[in-house]
Order: C-alpha cells, then structure tokens, then sequence
C-alpha cells in the first residue's frame, strides 16, 4: 500500500523539480506550496538527502535543490524509498511468503495486477508529474498557488 507520507515526497520532489535549474526552494515554501506539514517536508528532506537525491544548504542563501535528476525519478523509486517495497497484498510480500501460495487461484491475479502497477510506476517520472503540473497551473490564472498534489 500506498503511503500518505510517500505521496508527501511526490509531490515535494515535484515542488522541486518545477524551480529553476541551479535555484533553492525552503522546506516552507515547499510545505506551503504543496500542502504538507512542515515538520514532515523536513523528515522527507532528511530521507532524500541521505538518499542523494538532494542537497541543502544552511543560511541565508542555504535551501534545498535536487541533485539527481528529476527525469531520472520514477514513482516507484520514491514510494519504494519511503515504503519499501512495493505490493498490492500481504500474499505477494517476499518477507511474508504465504503457505497457500501454490494452490492460492488468486495468487495469479494478485501477481499479473502488480506486475502491471509497477509497470506504471517505472514509467512515470518526477520531471513529467512537474510538466504537468506546470501544465494546470498556466491554464488557470492564480492556479500556481492553489494547486499542490494533496
């Protein structure tokens, strides 16, 4: 599954992605921008910093920029680093093998529908989630401060 606090890093690596190559953004403006709580943007920076992903800079001119490159960051390496890794059903967990495995007629269903969601995950990237943002933002005036991923 999903978590709330995987979605928080989307959309604070696409708050990121979407500011000028070369330009720091704070932890507050990311928060205000994307709607999450302040005290979780700087946990997140702390993950994505030890990850690499990212880099800050303390003071005035301090902040926070990617360091890897935004097209390079698909949605499953985000939940998978926030996460672990990820499946649809306890059944499919390699640290949880189910003992019915072999006779389970679900199983089969289980393993084609996550093959599939991951497929999705892999293909799309932290770049193209800021083009579209970028995208909605232009289309509606004022847009650029109402709309955030949560």
């Amino acid at each position: 599954m999903i978590t709330r606090k995987a979605e928080y890093a989307i959309a604070a690596l696409v708050e990121l992605a979407r500011q000028e190559k070369g330009s720091k953004t704070t932890t507050a403006a990311i928060a205000r921008e994307q709607n999450i709580p302040g005290n979780l943007v700087v946990q997140l920076m702390g993950i994505l910093r030890q990850a690499g992903w990212i880099t800050s800079s303390r003071g005035p001119a301090g902040g926070v920029e990617l360091s890897r490159s935004p097209e390079d960051i698909t949605l499953r390496d985000v939940i998978e680093l926030i996460d672990g890794p990820v499946t649809i059903t306890r059944c499919l967990m390699e640290n949880k093998p189910c003992q019915n495995k072999e006779e389970c007629p679900l199983r089969q269903v289980w393993s084609e529908a996550q093959e599939k969601m991951l497929s999705v995950l892999e293909q799309v990237t932290i770049k193209q989630l800021a083009e579209r943002f970028n995208a909605v933002s232009k289309q509606e005036p004022g847009a650029v401060q109402s709309q955030s991923l949560n």
